[in-house]
C-alpha cells in the first residue's frame, strides 16, 4: 500500500496500487507516518500522486501526522495533489494546515 524512498536525505512516501484514502487505510498510513516522523529532525514527503478521494479518517490521519512532526521537530509535506484532491482540502479549510506541494520537484527543492 505505501512505498518509502529515501532521497537526498528526504524520505519519500507513496501510495501503491490504491485511489482513495479512506477509512480502509488511513490507520495503517497514520501508524507508519507516525513511526516515521517521530524521528527528531527528518523531512518527509507524502506523495498524493494517483490519489483521488480522501474522507474524513484519511484527513484526520494526516492531521494527525502534522501534528506529530511538530512534536517531534519533523517536517512534513505532502506533494503531487489532485485538483479533486486539493478542492476538498480547500473545501475543508485544510489547505491551510498542511504544506501541500503540488508537484513532486518544488516539493524536493523546497519551494513552495
Amino acid at each position: 500500500m505505501l512505498k518509502l524512498n529515501i532521497e537526498d536525505g528526504i524520505y519519500r512516501i507513496s501510495f501503491f496500487k490504491t485511489k482513495r484514502l479512506n477509512t480502509l487505510i488511513a490507520d495503517h498510513l497514520k501508524k507508519e507516518l507516525i513511526n516515521i516522523i517521530s524521528k527528531p529532525g527528518l523531512e518527509v514527503i507524502l506523495s498524493m500522486e494517483g490519489i483521488d478521494f480522501i474522507d474524513s479518517s484519511g484527513f484526520q490521519a494526516i492531521v494527525d501526522v502534522v501534528d506529530q512532526a511538530g512534536i517531534s521537530g519533523s517536517r512534513f509535506r505532502i506533494s503531487d495533489v489532485s485538483q479533486e484532491v486539493y478542492e476538498l482540502l480547500r473545501l475543508m479549510k485544510l489547505s491551510f494546515v498542511f504544506e501541500i506541494n503540488p508537484q513532486r520537484t518544488r516539493a524536493l527543492s523546497g519551494v513552495a
